[in-house]
């Protein structure tokens, strides 16, 4: 096995951080395969304590996924690879319930269609963002913290705010946003 020691968190020893990896492994083992069997993962994937998946939905976590604590996942979604999920995060649907049909209250209104949101790859999203449902956020983004995503994100920017707009673009060219994208896709391929 071989363990990328760059990403070792500040004043950890080797041996920590390996514990820690096996640690992970088992404990996404766990969570996946008892509380939360419908969700499929390819990979790596660190899950923090409280993270919530609804049930009846699709839910698939690529390799090297990192959901923090207390993040909630209500919508169907498809989490790519190299992906920083922050703590409190929610995904959530858009159209919960329907409210524009006179003589009928919200709460005895039929549920509304959601689409299935998709992360990309190498995607990071700040604490305590939203994301709303059928929304992409495209390869190499960025989401603030406290972000509310209610349209979809092209590759390598960063947004944020309610609701979220592009910040600036990650990367200081056209040419390095191309060459990381290319980089990307050979992680996927190799």
């Amino acid at each position: 096995m071989n363990f990328q020691y760059s990403n070792m968190p500040v004043g950890s020893s080797k041996l920590k951080f390996v514990l820690n990896h096996f640690l992970n492994v088992f404990r996404s083992w766990y969570v996946f395969s008892f509380k939360f069997p419908f969700v499929k993962y390819n990979g790596f994937v660190r899950v923090m304590k409280d993270v919530r998946f609804a049930k009846g939905r699709k839910i698939i976590l690529g390799d090297k996924v990192q959901i923090g604590k207390g993040s909630r996942v209500a919508t169907d979604l498809t989490i790519g690879n190299h992906v920083l999920i922050a703590g409190d995060v929610s995904f959530v649907g858009r159209n919960d319930h329907t409210f524009a049909k006179p003589g009928i209250s919200m709460w005895d209104s039929p549920r509304g269609k959601d689409e299935i949101t998709y992360v990309g790859d190498d995607v990071w999203v700040g604490n305590g963002a939203i994301i709303l449902a059928g929304v992409t956020i495209s390869s190499g983004s960025i989401i603030a913290a406290g972000s509310l995503v209610n349209k979809s994100v092209p590759p390598c920017e960063i947004w944020g705010g309610v609701p979220a707009r592009k910040i600036r673009d990650r990367f200081d060219s056209p040419k390095q946003k191309i060459e990381h994208l290319e980089y990307l896709h050979r992680l996927k391929t190799n």
